[in-house]
């Protein structure tokens, strides 16, 4: 390449780096591939944590927390938007209301604007809730919108014995 003019060096260039391209896209799948075992494996450890936590004993505990877990959830089941929305359900007359409903007290109960979920992430929360049947839902009437959904408790509140 003696007489390699400068758009011979050029092209040259773009042929090292397309090939360059193509090695750094492989080493970026097998990274994702490797990230993904992993996150796997973290999770199957959080399952683990959650089922062996009883035997922990407080020192454990802190280094379990210390390691990123937050057994909040796990001691009483539910977070703390869940346990919210149940106890809302509970004061409501009849223990029911419409979905919209549920949302806007959760929402009096917030006192800094940005900390309030939007209602699809509220919604997200107290999955759990209809998961563990504690509450019920019957559809309203548009079958596309869960706003006029009806929640219920799944049950009754038994009265406060004296």
């Amino acid at each position: 390449m003696k007489d390699a003019s400068i758009v011979d060096v050029l092209i040259e260039n773009i042929k090292t780096d397309q090939a360059l391209l193509e090695q750094t896209e492989v080493q970026i799948e097998k990274a994702k591939d490797e990230k993904r075992e992993v996150v796997a494996r973290l999770k199957d450890y959080r399952k683990d944590v959650s089922v062996l936590l009883k035997y922990a004993d407080e020192e454990r505990r802190k280094q379990i927390e210390e390691l990123g877990f937050d057994f909040s959830e796990t001691e009483n089941g539910l977070n703390p938007v869940a346990s919210l929305a149940l106890d809302t359900i509970v004061k409501a007359k009849n223990n029911q209301l419409t979905n919209t409903e549920l949302y806007d007290a959760y929402s009096k109960t917030v006192k800094n604007e940005n900390e309030r979920l939007s209602y699809t992430e509220f919604n997200i929360k107290c999955r759990s809730l209809f998961n563990t049947q504690r509450l019920l839902r019957k559809k309203g009437k548009d079958p596309k919108s869960s706003r006029e959904d009806v929640i219920s408790l799944n049950g009754g509140v038994k009265p406060a014995s004296k």
